[in-house]
């Protein structure tokens, strides 16, 4: 059992009674101890005072003054926190959050959860600048995965020890993102490429009646879009599906990796191919397979390339997807997905629940999909 010096505990700042409740409720199920919920600055000072939490939850503005103060005595503590407020990142005093995970109200409190959780893993090196952390919560999220960018590229490519040095270097000051946020819109001017090394984020077009369709997922270790500096403008949207931490690669350093790194390019461009292989797969896989053969091989390809950086355990993987999301990658609906999930479930095939995969008969599963794996060029990631 937990103590409670072991146990993260998080000072939640919220204005209003009633949201501030049903946060710590959220939060306080997820695991941690919720100090709080304050509702003017003053109180939250008084509790840090008390007591250096782990995290902290916080809004721009409470009931007596705005939280400028507060963040100030959280960055001399080495306290990570992430904003939760109705304000933008582009309001008022957003200029000093830049490095700040933003959540807009309304928001689910999952969501925040979901951040959060992002945020622990980052919070100890935070605080070592500062003082010494007590343990990182979470023993699904119990240690930092290797990088999963070069875990990737390596199975395209031999590194070399400068090359793989370098990409540490790039991945080094990740932002996290929180979910349904974009990342750049369809018609924006491209200004950079998007790394993701945690999280689930997702291509896709918007019809004029609000219709999504996924085009492709975006997974740890993926980029977005090498070559997209050679456009004008973006011709499709990239959302985070949950919390991501994300960098952002400026245009002409990936130029100069593609130009002067010749193992990291060739890694880049088998990668690239990989993308696209993957992308017919999916033109089939909506055109010419059944809605519970759709999910089949959708669930199959993600077990693979999760594992392919080390985010499995066995045959089970976080899948952190509304049935929404899996309706507007497979071109069903909600309610297709939902009896879909079912007969899968009742050939005892896969369980899913909590945001979590389990598939309990790969090759059931994979026999159902037609699966072939050659397009991820993964061979050895397959599971017994």
């Amino acid at each position: 059992m937990t103590s409670l010096d072991e146990q993260p505990s998080v000072l939640l700042t919220e204005e209003f009674p009633l949201v501030g409740m049903d946060l710590s409720d959220v939060l306080e199920q997820a695991g941690y101890r919720v100090l709080g919920p304050a509702a003017t600055a003053a109180e939250a000072l008084s509790l840090l005072e008390q007591e250096t939490p782990t995290l902290a939850v916080i809004g721009m503005a409470l009931r007596d003054t705005l939280c400028t103060a507060l963040v100030s005595a959280l960055r001399q503590r080495g306290v990570a926190f992430l904003v939760h407020s109705g304000y933008r990142q582009n309001d008022m005093l957003a200029d000093a959050f830049r490095d700040v995970p933003w959540i807009i109200k309304p928001a689910v409190p999952e969501d925040v959860v979901s951040v959060l959780d992002e945020l622990s893993l980052t919070a100890a090196s935070v605080r070592q600048e500062a003082a010494a952390a007590p343990p990182i919560r979470l023993a699904e999220l119990n240690a930092v995965r290797a990088n999963p960018l070069i875990g990737k590229l390596e199975r395209f490519a031999p590194l070399s020890d400068a090359d793989r040095s370098l990409l540490e270097q790039i991945c080094a000051n990740p932002r996290i993102i929180p979910p349904h946020t974009n990342l750049v819109r369809e018609g924006d001017k491209p200004d950079g490429v998007f790394l993701v090394l945690s999280g689930f984020a997702c291509r896709h077009k918007l019809r004029a009646n609000g219709a999504r369709q996924i085009n492709a997922y975006l997974l740890p270790g993926d980029l977005c879009d090498l070559d997209v500096a050679l456009l004008d403008e973006m011709d499709h949207t990239i959302t985070t599906l949950s919390a991501c931490k994300v960098v952002r690669l400026a245009p002409e350093l990936v130029a100069d990796l593609l130009a002067h790194h010749p193992r990291i390019a060739r890694a880049l461009r088998k990668n690239q191919l990989v993308d696209e292989a993957t992308l017919r797969e999916w033109l089939v896989n909506v055109g010419r397979r059944s809605a519970v053969e759709r999910l089949a091989h959708l669930f199959c390809e993600v077990l693979l390339r999760l594992r392919a950086v080390g985010l499995t355990t066995e045959t089970s993987c976080k899948l952190p997807l509304t049935q929404v999301d899996l309706a507007d990658t497979t071109g069903i609906t909600p309610v297709h997905v939902n009896r879909s999930l079912r007969e899968l479930r009742r050939r005892e095939l896969i369980e899913l629940e909590g945001g979590r995969l389990k598939i309990l008969d790969y090759a059931g599963l994979r026999a159902l999909a037609e699966f072939r794996a050659n397009y991820l060029h993964l061979a050895d990631c397959a599971p017994a």
